[in-house]
């Protein structure tokens, strides 16, 4: 290196003295806080949380669960800090990533303010650690470049270059960051699918008075589809119930036309079995002239997280249930057992609803 080369500005903001590029202090706060971010970021991919943190895992990045996306993350950036001190470039490239993670963050906070409505603890200790991160890296780096006097120049150029990472992760997270409960229900309704009223006939496989209903259900439902977007929504009362959710969830959104013979079918095999195999399902829907699809993970998680939404958002305490609700007004109502879920019932719900 030439000696007119030590104060260029590209010299000042990529290297340091490899031997000190963090202090002790600052090296145990990065440790600290990337092993909190990869717990957390476990936690969250795992479910262990509260409430608030069920709605986030109906939201991925780029297809990728949040709480996993976290862990690739943090992985990555552990990886950095073990190579800090034999590479030049990685500090730059962990203040980059970090500020990068920071920016999303802005997103993700936003999220949870005013979309979802709660405050995820997760979410926010993730954050929390980040950002501490970030000051601790900042601050580390601006108090080098003082040191060793930096010019204005250099200044500029790591300020502009933070502030330019910062803003690539914020506009990753606003056009990566999709609602799978959306893309499901978009496909997963039947009917008069440009209504403002929707129609939630909400069952459990197993439950006997949810049988029992079956019949009339499968009996108004044309007429029911004729006039309103309809659902149909597993919420497992029994555990059994999840072994049939991924076939009802593959018929709603790729057998439209013949969802109730199909749905037929699989209350026939559910009183037959609570574990039904592939070759069980295709034998039992064979008579409709369907062919069972592999199983898609994405379209069961998109069930499962679709079904979960409507069982909290409208507070579903028994099965059956029909959920009559108007998407301009808001407007709901839960009718309950046998005796109210009738066709009757139902049309008078609508009509109620309309106004």
């Amino acid at each position: 290196m030439r000696v007119s080369d030590i104060n260029s500005p590209k010299t000042e903001l990529w290297e340091s003295n490899i031997s000190n590029r963090f202090p002790l202090s600052a090296l145990v706060v990065l440790w600290l806080g990337v092993i909190a971010g990869l717990v957390f970021s476990v936690m969250s991919a795992l479910n262990i949380c509260t409430s608030a943190c069920n709605e986030v895992s109906l939201y991925t990045i780029f297809g990728l669960n949040f709480g996993w996306f976290g862990v690739v993350f943090f992985t990555l950036l552990m990886g950095m800090l073990v190579l800090v001190r034999r590479f030049v470039w990685s500090e730059m490239l962990i203040i980059l990533l970090v500020s990068a993670a920071a920016g999303a963050e802005l997103r993700f906070i936003w999220l949870q303010k005013y979309e979802i409505g709660k405050w995820c603890p997760l979410c926010l200790s993730i954050a929390a650690a980040i950002y501490l991160m970030a000051i601790v890296l900042l601050l580390n780096k601006w108090n080098k470049m003082q040191s060793r006097r930096a010019n204005m120049k250099t200044y500029l150029k790591f300020i502009t270059t933070v502030m330019l990472a910062a803003v690539i992760g914020l506009s990753g997270a606003v056009l990566g960051v999709k609602k799978v409960a959306e893309a499901a229900e978009l496909n997963m309704f039947l009917g008069k699918t440009d209504s403002h009223t929707v129609v939630y006939f909400i069952n459990d496989w197993f439950c006997p008075a949810c049988r029992r209903t079956e019949p009339a259900i499968a009996k108004m439902f044309p007429k029911i589809a004729a006039i309103a977007k309809v659902g149909f929504v597993d919420i497992p009362v029994h555990p059994e119930t999840t072994n049939f959710t991924p076939y009802n969830t593959q018929f709603l959104l790729y057998e439209k036309g013949k969802y109730i013979q199909l749905r037929g079918a699989l209350a026939v095999l559910a009183k037959k079995t609570k574990t039904p195999s592939p070759e069980d399902v295709q034998k039992a829907i064979a008579p409709y002239g369907v062919k069972l699809r592999s199983m898609n993970f994405a379209d069961i998680e998109s069930g499962m997280n679709w079904n979960e939404k409507i069982n909290r958002t409208y507070e579903i305490k028994a099965t059956p249930t029909v959920v009559v609700m108007n998407e301009k007004t808001g407007k709901h109502v839960n009718l309950e057992g046998r005796e109210d879920i009738s066709y009757e019932g139902i049309i008078k719900a609508i009509a109620e609803m309309g106004k």
